[in-house]
C-alpha cells in the first residue's frame, strides 16, 4: 500500500505560491479552515495530478480555470503544476520514513516588522512564480531581429539559440535538468498545465504518457474509477448511482480494473488486428485482380512485340528486294541514257560537217 507523503502545488486555482504539504502517511490528517479557503483546491489537486481529465469534476467549465486567474493585485499565471509524492513503506529506506507530520512555525518574522511591506513581500512572490514557471516551459519560439545568435556552451544552464536563416526568427530551447534524487520505493508524480495549451506528465522526473500513470495505480485506489478520493456529495451519489457504477468502484477496491483495462486494451488491439487483417486482404484481392489484368495486358504486350518484329524482318526484306529492283532499273536506265548520249555525239558530229559542207559551197557559189 502506498503512502500519501508531500504534495506540492503551483498556480493551481487558489494556489499562486508555491505551497508544499506534508504528510506522515498514517491515521487522519485534518485541513481546517474557513469558507472559500481553498480546502476543496486540494483534493481537486490530488485528483488533478492523478489524470483527471473531466474540468467538471474539478468544478470548472474548461481545462484552463484550474490554473490561477488572477486577482485585484496579482497577475494571473502562466502554468499550473501540482507534485504528488508517494512511499511505498516496505522498500522506502529514506531518512524521514518514520518521521511525524511536521507543521513548521517561524518564531521570528522574515524582516523587521518596521519594514515590512506586504507589497513588497507579494511582488517577490510573484517573481518566484514567474521564474517557476519560465523554468518548468519547455520552450519557445521567440522573434528576435539580430541575426547573430552566440553559441551556448556544453553544460551550460541557460537556453541554446539557434539562428535560422530566412524571416529572422530564433528558436529558444530551454534545456532543463532534473537535479532532483530519487529514493528507492519514492514515486513523484508531476503534472503541468500551461495557459497556451500545452501539457505534460513526469513520472520521477521523466517525461511520460498519462496511460503510464493511469497503469501504475490501476488497482491501487487511485485509478480513473477511484474510491480513495472522495468529495463532498461522492456518498451519495454512490449511493444513488447506477449498480453499473457501484460496480467499477467495487472492482477498483477488489483490484481487477486494472486487469480488466488490460483484457480491454488487449481485445480492442485484436479488433484493430482484425481490421487491419480486413484491410489487407481488401488490397491483396484488389492486387490479385490488377495482377491478372496486367498479366493480359503483358500477354498483349508479347504478342504485339513478336509481331513487330516479325514486321520489321519482313518489311527488311520487301525494302532490300525493291532496292534491288531498283538498281537494276537504275543500271538499265544509264546504259539507255549512255547510248542515247553517244547517238546524240555522233549526230552532232554528222550536223556539225553538214553545216561545213554547206558554208563550203556556199562560198564557192559567190566566188563564180
Amino acid at each position: 500500500m502506498l503512502k500519501l507523503k508531500r504534495l506540492q502545488i503551483l498556480g493551481f486555482k487558489s494556489f499562486c505560491d508555491r505551497t508544499e504539504l506534508k504528510f506522515h502517511g498514517e491515521g487522519v490528517a485534518a485541513i481546517i479552515g474557513p469558507n472559500g479557503c481553498g480546502k476543496s483546491n486540494i483534493a481537486d489537486a490530488i485528483s488533478w495530478v492523478l489524470g483527471e481529465q473531466s474540468a467538471k469534476t474539478l468544478r470548472g467549465s474548461r481545462m484552463e480555470d484550474v490554473i490561477f486567474a488572477g486577482t485585484r493585485d496579482r497577475k494571473p499565471t502562466g502554468m499550473a503544476e501540482v507534485s504528488l509524492t508517494l512511499i511505498d513503506p516496505e522498500v522506502y529506506d529514506g531518512a524521514d520514513a518514520n518521521e511525524p507530520t511536521e507543521v513548521e512555525i517561524q518564531d521570528e518574522m522574515p524582516r523587521p516588522v518596521e519594514d515590512w511591506d506586504e507589497a513588497e513581500v507579494r511582488a517577490e512572490a510573484a517573481e518566484e512564480t514567474e521564474r517557476l514557471t519560465e523554468e518548468a516551459r519547455p520552450g519557445k519560439v521567440e522573434e528576435d531581429g539580430e541575426t547573430g545568435v552566440p553559441p551556448v556552451q556544453p553544460g551550460e544552464d541557460a537556453r541554446t539559440s539557434l539562428d535560422v536563416t530566412g524571416p529572422q526568427v530564433v528558436l529558444k530551447i530551454r534545456r532543463r535538468q532534473f537535479k532532483q534524487q530519487f529514493k528507492a520505493g519514492e514515486i513523484v508524480v508531476n503534472r503541468r498545465l500551461f495557459r497556451s495549451g500545452e501539457s505534460e506528465y513526469l513520472l520521477n522526473g521523466k517525461l511520460c504518457r498519462l496511460r503510464d500513470i493511469q497503469e501504475l495505480f490501476m488497482g491501487t485506489g487511485l485509478g480513473p474509477e477511484s474510491y480513495a478520493l472522495i468529495e463532498q456529495g461522492r456518498i451519495g451519489q454512490i449511493l444513488s448511482s447506477r449498480p453499473t457504477d457501484r460496480r467499477a468502484i467495487i472492482e477498483e477496491a477488489a483490484g481487477i480494473t486494472k486487469f480488466k483495462t488490460k483484457k480491454r486494451l488487449a481485445e480492442a488491439r485484436l479488433e484493430d488486428a482484425k481490421q487491419n487483417l480486413a484491410r489487407v486482404n481488401d488490397i491483396f484481392e484488389e492486387v490479385t485482380r490488377q495482377m491478372n489484368s496486367l498479366k493480359r495486358q503483358a500477354s498483349k504486350a508479347e504478342r504485339y512485340a513478336k509481331l513487330r518484329e516479325e514486321m520489321r524482318a519482313k518489311l527488311r526484306l520487301v525494302l532490300a528486294s525493291k532496292f534491288a529492283h531498283l538498281e537494276q532499273e537504275s543500271a538499265a536506265l544509264d546504259a539507255q541514257i549512255n547510248a542515247i548520249s553517244e547517238e546524240m555525239r555522233q549526230q552532232a558530229e554528222i550536223v556539225q560537217q553538214a553545216e561545213s559542207e554547206h558554208a563550203e559551197r556556199t562560198q564557192r557559189g559567190y566566188a563564180i
